[in-house]
């Protein structure tokens, strides 16, 4: 026995040892002292002991259990199986760290996942307007698989809290409501040409050795909020409180939205080539890492859609294709990126497949259905007269319930495609969520509709200068008698346009001039002015007004096709005999 005693009391004093090197040094003679002291006073009551047994007193005798002696040649039994875990205990080996890296525009960030505004502030405690969510579904699955990685933790999650470090895992949410690809690599203004940043460069600040990269990016390039404008300020303005424009909104809506998706459609072409150069300087950035990259949710269905009190179903309908080639830019952005790069994991989360059999995580709660997953035009009166822009950035994109739903499918997603990272899947019975949707009061409504019909032109400030939301007055829709007859100014030019500059210049640009045009620029306009009266496109034009040139007012296309004399030549343009 005393000799089992003292090897164990050799292990415990090797064991001690091994963990020396940790402690300050004063701790280490402390310990060495009282080991000597210990060892001795062992030692001494080892020699003691048998002695002390022998001419104790006799006490009271315990009853021990006798043993038959053991027989020559009798083996040992075997080593005794060790008692089950208790149930307070985990059975647990804490999996290596890793860092997450998270790059993105609003659809990432978490816009719209809040039902009471509240998102993530800055140091100073007022509004951050990245609005980044708690409930972003980036963050809802980072945070389920990481109750998986975690299994002690529990965790609560709202729209206004986001833990960035769990365990030893770390989480670099840089996304940003508003961004383009370009903003990977530069800083991002409050404002279009303003000097305020909203956000610094998205790839500043992160670890270079990071295993998971997200990247939700693509949709303010190709002009998602330039449509969104146009379609809120053809719901705001237009009226301007009066019966006749209540009445016709609904037509000036489709017709505008119709114009713009036009005029967008050069920037769809050319997204593939800027989401491969995003991941290209994601992959400079994070050499190793895995890359993840996020379509876009489909928030309207392809046709049939059921309007809302901002939106018709017929604008709905426009705005589905639209979405639909956005995702498949990005799709073929990734694939140009992978020929380059094939040694690069890239995968392609796809909220419209991810869903059950390959359906879609959305189905059912488009916008416009019940219990949708979408916000509609939200209104902050609270914002109009500093950031009217910002009111309404809320505006169709995922609220809490459609996030969460994104975010749980996105968890499954990850563990499918990174089990070395996540073996254990998402766990959600640690995992604390209430999401709910936003619903605007009447108040709120009303402040933002008057607000809205003394002060329409201010809900395009955010917008290209080029966009179909700034030729929208409570005439209709007016555009330039030189934007469509004079060949000097239907051709695009490469100069920056100059934001309140006269309606004189090249449109879209000063044409070298430096006096920059408030109009739309021809790109949207079919090459052969004759082109808006086929059958295709007359449905986007009806209604449409000219002004400036020869007419002392308005006027629409079909009146001046109408006009005595009026003939539309080929190649050249409506020209009056």
């Amino acid at each position: 026995m005393l000799a089992t005693g003292a090897a164990e009391h050799a292990v415990a004093a090797s064991h001690a040892s091994s963990r020396e090197v940790h402690m300050p040094p004063f701790r280490v003679k402390k310990r060495a002292r009282a080991r000597v002291v210990l060892t001795a006073l062992f030692a001494a009551l080892g020699l003691l002991l048998p002695a002390a047994m022998a001419s104790a007193d006799p006490g009271p005798s315990l009853s021990r259990p006798s043993f038959a002696p053991m027989g020559a040649g009798a083996t040992l039994p075997p080593p005794t199986t060790p008692l089950p875990c208790p149930p307070t205990c985990v059975n647990w080996t804490q999996p290596a760290p890793y860092d997450a890296v998270v790059y993105g525009d609003s659809y990432t960030s978490g816009e719209g996942a809040s039902h009471n505004h509240k998102y993530l502030t800055k140091a100073d405690g007022t509004e951050d307007f990245t609005h980044k969510s708690g409930l972003a579904p980036f963050y809802v699955a980072w945070a389920a698989l990481e109750m998986g990685r975690n299994p002690l933790r529990k965790m609560t999650l709202t729209s206004d809290k986001m833990e960035t470090v769990i365990g030893r895992d770390r989480l670099f949410f840089q996304a940003s409501s508003g961004a383009w690809i370009k903003h990977l690599d530069e800083a991002q203004m409050e404002k279009k040409g303003g000097t305020v940043v909203r956000n610094p460069p998205q790839t500043h600040d992160v670890p270079s050795t990071a295993k998971l990269v997200y990247f939700g990016l693509g949709g303010n390039d190709a002009g998602f909020a330039d449509m969104v404008s146009t379609a809120a300020t053809a719901y705001l303005w237009p009226s301007n409180g009066s019966l006749l424009g209540s009445l016709l909104w609904e037509e000036e809506q489709e017709r505008s939205v119709a114009l713009e998706i036009g005029r967008l459609e050069p920037q769809i072409a050319d997204l593939k080539n800027k989401v491969a150069r995003g991941l290209w300087s994601v992959r400079e950035t994070h050499g190793e890492a895995e890359i993840v990259v996020a379509l876009y949710p489909l928030g309207v269905k392809a046709s049939g859609n059921t309007g809302i009190r901002e939106i018709t179903g017929r604008t709905m309908d426009l705005m589905h294709p639209f979405a639909v080639k956005v995702n498949k830019a990005i799709r073929d952005g990734v694939a140009q990126f992978q020929a380059s790069f094939p040694q690069t994991k890239v995968h392609i989360f796809d909220p419209n497949t991810a869903g059950p059999n390959g359906t879609s995580v959305v189905a059912g709660h488009e916008l416009g259905q019940p219990d949708s997953y979408f916000q509609g035009l939200v209104y902050r009166p609270d914002l109009l007269l500093s950031k009217p822009f910002q009111s309404y950035q809320e505006s169709f994109h995922p609220n809490e319930l459609g996030a969460v739903a994104i975010g749980k499918a996105l968890a499954t997603f990850l563990a499918e495609k990174m089990p070395a990272l996540f073996p254990k899947g998402p766990k959600y019975s640690t995992l604390t969520i209430n999401p709910q949707p936003l619903v605007a009061a009447p108040e709120e409504i009303q402040a933002v509709n008057e607000w809205a019909a003394a002060n329409g032109p201010q809900l395009c400030e955010d917008t290209d200068i080029d966009s179909v939301c700034r030729s929208i007055t409570p005439d209709g829709i007016v555009l330039s008698w030189d934007l469509w007859f004079d060949p000097n100014k239907v051709r695009p030019f490469p100069d920056t346009p100059t934001p309140g500059g006269p309606d004189t210049g090249s449109p879209g640009g000063g044409g070298g001039s430096g006096e920059g045009s408030t109009w739309i620029p021809a790109q949207y306009i079919p090459k052969d002015p004759c082109d808006i009266f086929r059958p295709v496109r007359v449905d986007y034009y009806a209604g449409v007004k000219v002004q400036g040139g020869p007419l002392q007012g308005p006027i629409t296309i079909h009146d001046l096709v109408m006009a005595p004399g009026a003939k539309c030549v080929p190649g050249v343009g409506l020209i009056y005999e």
